[in-house]
């Protein structure tokens, strides 16, 4: 043959050069592409690990002796009640608005403000009680934001007398909880139309509080913490519902947001969460300790925000600090504190805090708590929640108010993503991996060009469509056939046994006339009448064994709860998803092994299984273990088929016959409604980055291993 020209030769070096270089941009921009994910992932997850702080601002000094504080939701006004019976607006720049309240006499002797900074009672010189609604209303003046209060006079109550302990309710019932000789009064209604009603405690209340409806009250001596609910039209004194005696006499108290756990703070310095949870006998309630904050130091006030489980705890050290309830820790230290605050509180958005001391100076603070629910502990340990009697591994992203606190344990997660691995590998991987030794080592050539593309035909099907048949069709089947299910379970793998017995019972030259063809025909008729006896068998099963209904049987025998979308289902519909990844590359791996081994283990003597077993198997292990491992990472990243097969429950359970959900399907399901940079959204970008991981993990494990196994039996190909 004459040699090539030099420009066929040169063109040939460009195509070869330019193919090379695309090829490596091509990969390079692969690598580059899978970087940026992982760089985008990290940067939305890294907020979750930043901690809070809280800067102090310019602080301004009024003329006034403050005995109650509020602040309006945009942080522009500080709005003071005074001993002279007026209230004193402080902007953040600017001299201070005087309103003065009608019909009150000076000096006020004292002053609370509500959990939601809308409602004040008071008392002045003529011991009488009036409770005034403060509204805020903006309006804007070009690009300046103007706030105008609104006072309103809802309650009037002459000739009280006792300390204020609390004030909440609404405009049409306002409630005023007042401390009495042996217990507290509670005063509720609007104008002067008052109802009083006692509650009895047996001594003086010291702290108290109430809902933000004011059904329910938290009393607290110095003995002791009771707990009261109120029903309406009742005027007959209150017995406690519950009471529980204190280690150290109270000193404050507060409601968290959702009124469910209260905040008692006493001489001690420590902070106890109580709850009111079922007691031990039928229909009774127990007060329940739920946490402690220690600190050093008499605790003055606690302020809770109206957004969260976030609260502040103001010592007379002058130490104060933020904390959280669910997890239990304390956010951050307030700087610059005065050491002799008469009001405190946190703004109404929870993005800033606020302190008038006696002396009439108002310090301001601005306050960054990025996701204070947060932590590893919350995330992967049990976590004791509101309403619950012990730690536990929830995932409850909403609830049905805002009230509801998030529950974001990922354990449940994780599991149900493993569980549905699980399963989808028991039903696929030995079907796969036996039929790609069938199709590789023992099937005709013309059946092995049959089932190969037939097999890989099924990657095609898409996700959603199995999906859909698993939930409508195979979900109700598989309950109504539950018995006859695991009947042909048992009964197949004893059914091929014995075939295989029968089989080498027949004699050698009728076996020899018998074609391949043949074999496969017995082998369908075998699994065709075991899965008709199993049928068949199953009503007779079910009343012999199981008393007529297995499903009952399972929940009153074994405690069991049985889901018509369970993990079964899940295996079978991820399982067909599966297959055809782990047959097609099982199928390369056996492909791959040289025929020279295989002819030379039959030359020998070997039959062909015992060349597949000895020698096909061992040399194709390290393919036949990326196979699975790769079904193992579909299987994890599957979203539709587990999405609608699983009925999306996050239950912490490794039944067979509970729901589940996965990570991906849990993406796909809250990512939608979660607001953008919001605690839930960061925390579905984190599983997304968990899954990630998974993957990567999965993959490395895979190569690593493939690696080692293909220097064990790479002899066996040399």
């Amino acid at each position: 043959m004459s040699p090539l020209p030099a420009r066929h030769l040169r063109r040939s070096r460009l195509v070869d050069r330019v193919a090379a270089a695309a090829i490596t941009a091509g990969g390079a921009l692969v690598v580059v592409a899978v970087a940026f994910l992982l760089v985008f992932l990290v940067l939305q997850t890294w907020p979750l690990l930043r901690s809070g702080s809280a800067h102090a601002e310019v602080s301004v000094r009024v003329s006034v002796r403050p005995l109650a504080a509020l602040e309006d939701e945009y942080r522009e006004v500080v709005t003071i009640v005074g001993t002279d019976g007026t209230l004193r607006l402080v902007p953040r720049q600017g001299a201070a608005e005087v309103k003065p309240l009608a019909g009150v006499k000076p000096p006020l002797l004292q002053a609370r403000v509500d959990a939601t900074d809308t409602l004040f009672a008071l008392a002045d010189s003529d011991a009488s009680l009036q409770v005034w609604s403060l509204r805020t209303q903006v309006r804007w003046e070009g690009n300046r934001r103007v706030i105008e209060p609104s006072l309103r006079r809802r309650l009037f109550v002459p000739e009280v007398k006792g300390r204020i302990l609390a004030v909440a309710g609404s405009d049409e019932n306002v409630t005023v909880v007042v401390a009495a000789r042996d217990g507290a009064q509670v005063l509720s209604g609007t104008g002067e139309a008052v109802a009083t009603r006692a509650l009895r405690l047996g001594t003086p209340a010291a702290v108290g509080t109430a809902s933000h409806d004011g059904g329910e009250i938290w009393l607290a001596s110095e003995r002791e913490l009771a707990f009261f609910t109120l029903e309406s039209g009742d005027s007959a004194p209150v017995e406690p519902v519950a009471v529980v005696p204190l280690a150290a006499p109270a000193s404050a108290a507060a409601l968290v947001f959702g009124d469910v756990t209260c905040l008692l703070g006493d001489a001690a310095g420590a902070v106890t969460a109580w709850q009111v949870v079922s007691g031990a006998v039928a229909g009774g309630r127990v007060l329940d300790r739920a946490g402690v904050f220690l600190g050093h130091g008499r605790v003055l006030e606690l302020a809770a925000s109206q957004r969260d489980k976030t609260f502040a705890i103001v010592r007379e050290v002058g130490h104060t600090e933020l904390a959280h309830l669910t997890t239990r820790r304390a956010l951050l230290e307030v700087p610059q504190m005065p050491t002799d605050v008469a009001a405190f509180g946190i703004s109404p958005r929870r993005d800033g805090l606020f302190a008038v001391a006696r002396d009439g100076s108002v310090q301001r603070w601005s306050l960054a708590v990025w996701h204070p629910e947060i932590t590893a502990a919350t995330l992967f340990l049990p976590v004791r929640y509101e309403s619950y009697t012990k730690p536990e591994l929830v995932w409850q992203s909403t609830g049905a108010n805002e009230e509801a606190e998030a529950k974001l344990s990922l354990v449940p997660l994780i599991l149900g993503t493993l569980k549905g691995a699980f399963y989808a590998l028991l039903f696929s991987a030995p079907l796969a991996l036996a039929a790609a030794l069938y199709v590789s080592q023992f099937a005709p050539a013309r059946l092995r060009l049959v089932a190969k593309p037939a097999v890989e035909l099924m990657a095609a099907l898409p996700s959603v469509v199995i999906g859909f048949f698993a939930a409508l069709f195979l979900a109700p089947l598989l309950q109504h056939h539950l018995v006859g299910t695991f009947t042909a379970l048992v009964l197949l793998p004893v059914g091929i046994v014995l075939a295989a017995a029968l089989w080498r019972l027949l004699p050698h030259s009728f076996r020899r006339r018998l074609t391949p063809a043949w074999e496969i025909a017995l082998l369908v008729g075998m699994v065709t009448g075991v899965l008709t006896v199993s049928v068949a068998l199953q009503g007779t099963l079910e009343r012999a064994l199981f008393g007529g209904d297995f499903i009952h049987w399972l929940l009153t025998a074994a405690g069991i709860t049985y889901d018509q979308r369970n993990a079964v289902v899940v295996g079978f519909a991820l399982g067909f998803a599966v297959i055809p990844i782990i047959f097609t590359l099982a199928e390369d791996a056996f492909t791959n092994v040289p025929a020279s081994l295989i002819s030379a283990s039959l030359a020998l003597g070997a039959t062909p299984w015992q060349a597949a077993r000895t020698v096909a198997i061992p040399a194709a292990s390290p393919g036949l273990f990326a196979a699975v491992m790769t079904g193992l990472g579909r299987a994890v990243g599957e979203t539709m088929i587990v999405l609608m097969a699983t009925g999306n429950t996050p239950l912490l359970s490794f039944s067979p016959f509970n729901g589940m959900r996965t990570l991906s399907a849990n993406i796909a399901v809250e990512l939608p409604e979660a607001p953008y940079g919001g605690t839930l959204y960061r925390v579905l970008i984190l599983t997304a980055l968990l899954l990630f991981v998974f993957t990567f993990v999965i993959n490395t494990a895979a190569v690593t291993v493939s690696n080692r196994l293909r220097k064990r039996f790479g002899r066996l190909a040399a």
